[in-house]
């Protein structure tokens, strides 16, 4: 048994906060379909000779008889139906159409009367659906298929998952191309890890939800480097209010007032928050990549995905870098995929990840980097296919107007570290034959305002000295957690003095706290605001200062000097 227990994204968001309310309708607004609008789906007529892509959906319970999920159910042809036997010898009998892990058996199906709370598989999968009938029309549901993979037992009570990874091993042995997992949480162990490298090494791409904590933390599964981390954006653009962010994720997509089915009938829909949505509004772009050309692997789909993003624009800066290459655009990815060799025209230098490809037909030789957001510089690596006399091919990476440095293939490094908010990399391409590629990835170095000032515990022995939050004439940083621990000599006492307090009022606080436990009835005194404290003294001869402030208004700071009295 897995030694952890995950929440589904969407789950969290929407029963913490919102009533129940589902929708019977057939048709839908503008205003209601604005997500699927906004990331660009193109609509073809062209009829695909490829396989079908099969992408797994673990998560609750389905109801495929829904009027948006017809004909995308999967089917296991090797598997004769109702025959109590396992004709494919895969260990589960009569898994014609995904099975249910929690419940050992091949009903993937919502409980009838549970409707209201194992929804989110039907809701998840009814996306991923839209995004391919928008693009292929009726052609659709041969070209997608969703595998079910339900990974909560009928008889819960909350709709925690316990079994997601052992469903995301049942996809990978039983031939999903992509894997959505619109949920997060938990610290899965060395077997859970192994599931997804398994998975990484097939090339099988996992697409995994951010987490709706509204905190900068990226939660597992979709901290796994091989996944790709999803965020969640409104309908400006900006980040939605409860989408987690980071440097860790890879990129963004609607997540508010998305539309969506619900099981209660074949006609039912909601319009709900959510990184789980955004997840699949992803991962049904991926599907539809990855049903263009045949054999994409992860790292194919991923490349594709992000250099084909919408970049936020500059006034982005609160969470620039922290959401991604940009917004899923699903036109310029398909473009992207059917461009044979100008690959550069879909460059935006405000992205702060992605993938240079120079070749011998790019349009540029010479790629700007300069996204929105605090960056400490820019990781390079650099990836050759098909160049034969390495030496031959060079380029330059200039930092303000100035060469920073120059390589040739023989001699680039793995990686390489580029210490600049803003870099260019100039390429020479005149020399490269039909089919030499030369890629190189790059991502951006975060500024991490909750350690630009102050971090982590020091721990302070002199009898006397002064303390501040390190700001000096800037503003302290947002997002702070700072702490000092005072010990002076046994029998003595600390008093305080401050020179200076200029903190956001009732929000950002100085705690002064006598011993090492932060609970109130160790509290000496707790300051914010412009009024500087009073004079005080300690009750025992070890102090600990906290310092903590939120995401939004700061100040110039605080400082105090101390001093060990008898």
């Amino acid at each position: 048994m897995l030694n952890f227990t995950v929440k589904l994204a969407f789950i969290f968001m929407y029963a913490s906060f919102f009533p129940f309310q589902a929708i019977a309708q057939t048709t839908h607004t503008s205003e209601e379909a604005w997500a699927f609008d906004s990331i660009h789906i193109p609509q073809t007529k062209t009829i695909s000779k490829n396989k079908p892509i099969i992408i797994a959906v673990v998560d609750d319970a389905f109801k495929f008889s829904h009027n948006e999920l017809k004909g995308f159910l999967y089917k296991n042809t090797a598997e004769i139906s109702n025959n109590q036997l396992d004709d494919d010898g895969n260990n589960y009998v009569d898994d014609v159409s995904g099975w249910d892990i929690s419940d050992h058996d091949n009903n993937v199906n919502v409980v009838e009367g549970r409707e209201k709370v194992f929804y989110h598989g039907t809701y998840v999968s009814s996306i991923i659906a839209k995004i391919a009938k928008l693009h292929y029309g009726v052609d659709a549901p041969n070209r997608i298929k969703i595998m079910p993979v339900k990974v909560i037992s009928d008889q819960a009570n909350k709709t925690y998952i316990k079994d997601g990874y052992k469903g995301i091993k049942y996809a990978i042995e039983n031939g999903a191309d992509i894997i959505c997992l619109a949920w997060s949480g938990g610290h899965p162990g060395s077997k859970e890890l192994k599931i997804l490298e398994q998975a990484h090494q097939k090339g099988i791409l996992i697409i995994a939800s951010a987490g709706n904590l509204n905190d900068e933390k990226i939660l597992y599964p979709a901290l796994v480097p091989s996944v790709i981390a999803v965020a969640g954006t409104n309908i400006k653009q900006q980040k939605m209010k409860l989408s987690n962010y980071g440097i860790q994720v890879d990129i963004s997509a609607p997540a508010k007032y998305i539309l969506g089915a619900h099981p209660i009938k074949n006609n039912a829909y909601i319009h709900d928050d959510g990184t789980s949505a955004s997840t699949a509004l992803v991962a049904g772009c991926a599907a539809v990549i990855m049903s263009k050309k045949e054999d994409l692997t992860d790292i194919d789909v991923k490349e594709i995905l992000l250099n084909t993003a919408t970049p936020f624009n500059k006034n982005f800066m609160t969470y620039g870098g922290k959401m991604g290459a940009g917004i899923v655009n699903l036109k310029n990815a398909i473009d992207y995929i059917l461009e044979d060799s100008d690959k550069s025209k879909y460059f935006s230098s405000l992205r702060p990840k992605g993938s240079i490809v120079i070749n011998k037909l790019n349009s540029i030789n010479n790629w700007k980097i300069a996204p929105a957001g605090n960056y400490h510089g820019f990781f390079l690596e650099a990836n050759i296919v098909g160049i034969k006399k390495p030496w031959k091919h060079a380029f330059q990476i200039i930092v303000e107007d100035s060469i920073w440095a120059e390589y040739n293939l023989a001699n680039i490094p793995s990686k390489i570290f580029v210490p600049s908010p803003s870099i260019e990399i100039e390429a020479s391409n005149n020399t490269f034959k039909k089919n030499d590629i030369l890629k190189i990835d790059y991502y951006g170095k975060i500024i991490d305002s909750t350690t630009l000032y102050c971090s982590g515990m020091r721990y302070v022995g002199d009898e006397k000295g002064s303390i501040t939050d390190g700001s000096g004439e800037n503003n302290y940083a947002n997002y702070s957690s700072c702490k000092w621990l005072i010990t002076v000599a046994d029998g003595k006492r600390i008093k305080f003095t401050f020179d200076q307090m200029d903190t956001q009022a009732n929000i950002d606080y100085v705690y002064i706290v006598d011993g090492r436990s932060v609970i109130r009835e160790n509290y000496i005194a707790l300051f914010s605001g412009q009024n500087k404290p009073p004079i005080i003294t300690s009750r025992t001869n070890e102090v600990l200062i906290w310092f903590v402030s939120d995401k939004t208004t700061t100040g110039k700071g605080w400082s105090f000097h101390y001093e060990a009295i008898e």
